[in-house]
This record gives structure tokens, C-alpha cells and sequence, in this order.
């Protein structure tokens, strides 16, 4: 990465996604889709649902984490406890659950990831939530130590054989690192006249996540 880029990656805007971008999340999906490929993983080898990501758009749960007009990943973040992994037991509205958590191959290193749980954890705590949780796929353990090194604890694995995610993990509302860069959150971003966000210039809230 040039020396520029990583200039800006040190400083991201954090943004509900509008309707132009379901398809910059698809294709970030399928970026690091190749890219787990060539790591021989067998995560994600399958194209992006973009009927999912345009309805969590709409619904304003689906992020984008930029700087200008370069993205450098996304986040969803909603309600949705998956029913085949979390159950009552669970007290499952005590949490928010973040899904399609995606740093580019191309701003790895630079601890965009640990942003956007930062981010997400925050978010879980203003909305009196106990939890952030995830579900992870059960191969991947090199992604299971990420977490765990992210201050996330291992609930259970659900095995279901027609799903390929299943390692759920959580972590305390509130608890950030601090290891990414800082995020600028906008809620509501000005736009333009032709529907795109303003968001540079934007006095939106900063956090030194």
C-alpha cells in the first residue's frame, strides 16, 4: 500500500450505505471471496446475495467504511439473531449481531477490522445492549483467533450441515481496543442533489477507535 493510502487509512468515515452501493459491497464481497481462495479457505465461495445486501441497505443496518471516494470494507449491524444458532436461552435481544464484516485484501494490516468491531461494539452499548455477537465459519480458525484476540469469548459451535458458518462468539457492549484508525460516524449523512452522501467537510461524531 502507498504511502498515501495508508495516510488515509489512518482516519475512516463510518456511513449507513445507500442504494448505489449494495453493488460496492457486492463487489467487496467478491474481492475477498478470491482472496480466501487463494488462501485455501473454503469461506465465502459463493457469489454475494445481493437481494440481502439491497434489503439491508434499505433498511439502513448495511455500513461502509471509506475515506473520499476509496472504500476500505463494511459492516451490518442489526437485531437478527439467526434462530438456527441463537436461542432464548441466549436472551437474544440483549445483543446486536454484526454480519458481513468485510475489510478489502487491499487495507489489510492497517486495523480497519478492529474499527468496525470497535464501531459495532459502541453502537451495541448506546443501544443498551449487553452483547455484540458474531457467528463465524467453522473452518476458518485462523478468523476464530482473530476474534479471540479481539476480546471476543467462544459460546458454542452449532453444526448444522447445511450451514457453514456456526462458531458464535461475543463480546461486551462498550469494549473497544483502540488498535484500529479513527472513525468518524455519521448516522445521517448530508447528501447531495443526486443522492449521494456528503461526508467530507461533515461535522460528524469522531471516536478514537
Amino acid at each position: 500500500m502507498s504511502w498515501k493510502v495508508r495516510r488515509m487509512v489512518e482516519h475512516i468515515t463510518v456511513r449507513p450505505a445507500v442504494p448505489s452501493e449494495a453493488e460496492v459491497i457486492a463487489s467487496m464481497w467478491d474481492q475477498t471471496s478470491r482472496w480466501l481462495k487463494d488462501l485455501g479457505s473454503d469461506q465465502w465461495q459463493y457469489p454475494a446475495d445481493m437481494e440481502k445486501i439491497s434489503r439491508d441497505v434499505k433498511q439502513g443496518t448495511a455500513y461502509v467504511a471509506h475515506r473520499y471516494d476509496r472504500y476500505f470494507g463494511t459492516i451490518t449491524l442489526d437485531g437478527f439473531a439467526d434462530p438456527e444458532f441463537w436461542t432464548a436461552d441466549d436472551a437474544t435481544e440483549d445483543a446486536l449481531y454484526a454480519h458481513r464484516i468485510i475489510t478489502l485484501p487491499s487495507a489489510r494490516g492497517h486495523g480497519i477490522g478492529s474499527a468496525l468491531l470497535d464501531w459495532a461494539s459502541q453502537k451495541a452499548y448506546e443501544a443498551g445492549k449487553r452483547w455484540l455477537r458474531v457467528d463465524v465459519w467453522k473452518t476458518n480458525k485462523e478468523l476464530h483467533r482473530y476474534y479471540e484476540q479481539h476480546g471476543f469469548k467462544l459460546v458454542r459451535t452449532v453444526d448444522l450441515p447445511h450451514r457453514r458458518s456456526g462458531a458464535l462468539y461475543q463480546r461486551i457492549a462498550g469494549t473497544t481496543l483502540g488498535r484500529g484508525p479513527q472513525v468518524t460516524r455519521l448516522e445521517n449523512p448530508v447528501h447531495d442533489m443526486n443522492g449521494n452522501p456528503i461526508t467530507e467537510g461533515y461535522g460528524g461524531r469522531t471516536n478514537p477507535t
